[in-house]
């Protein structure tokens, strides 16, 4: 992530530095030599493509952190967690990727300010004379340069809060146990069932007497 911060900052500062010498030297009157105007270009060009890189890097970042906070929470037992965890739940992946979202788009409109501005006192300027084009076109790189840096920086800010608390939520998630499933569960006792005793050992006993043959009576009696 801090890569592509400094990468970020990196293209921003060079894309107003590349607009800033191109307005510059854009008056009829007072032409800068070509080989300056070109740099500028080069340095607005490569400086807006390292910026939307940085970007880009960003939000591919939280978008993988946000994916894997996501699947953590299915997969996770919550209830043995602790409350240091920023994200516990949707509800605060959502805020958080709102928080992201602000900060990400906050970053781009500071830059965008600023090229607009300046290209827009340009243009304003082009038909005074040299010396109020250029003291015109450097009041309004400063008070551009404030207001971008202002709402940039501010943005990056939020942007890296939002990066952070989910990370953090990805390494405290992947040390929590993981849910029992159903059928993880051990199946319960069955009783057994009752045994059903045909002939019980007093009706037995009684039937010894009850059907007992003549022939053996006689026998057993003495004559």
């Amino acid at each position: 992530m801090r890569r592509f911060i400094v990468l970020t900052l990196l293209g921003g500062v060079a894309a107003l530095a590349g607009h800033a010498v191109v307005s510059f030297g854009l008056h009829p009157e007072r032409l800068a030599p070509v080989a300056i105007l070109l740099q500028g270009c080069v340095a607005l060009v490569i400086g807006a493509a390292l910026f939307g890189t940085g970007l880009l890097g960003l939000a591919d970042g939280y978008g993988k952190l946000a994916s894997r906070v996501d699947a953590l929470l299915l997969q996770k037992e919550l209830t043995s967690a602790g409350t240091g965890i920023p994200v516990m739940g949707r509800e605060d992946l959502s805020s958080v990727g709102q928080q992201f979202w602000r900060g990400y788009s906050s970053t781009g409109i500071g830059l965008s300010l600023f090229l607009a501005g300046l290209l827009a006192a340009t243009a304003a300027l082009a038909h005074t004379s040299p010396d109020l084009f250029t003291i015109g076109v450097g009041s309004a790189t400063v008070i551009l340069t404030v207001v971008a840096a202002t709402v940039s920086i501010r943005g990056l800010r939020r942007l890296r809060a939002a990066h952070v608390g989910v990370d953090n939520s990805v390494r405290q998630l992947s040390r929590l146990p993981d849910r029992r499933r159903q059928d993880d569960a051990p199946p319960a006792r069955r009783r057994r069932p009752a045994r059903v005793t045909l002939f019980p050992r007093a009706a037995s006993t009684g039937l010894d007497r009850r059907f007992v043959p003549r022939e053996s009576r006689a026998v057993g009696t003495p004559g």
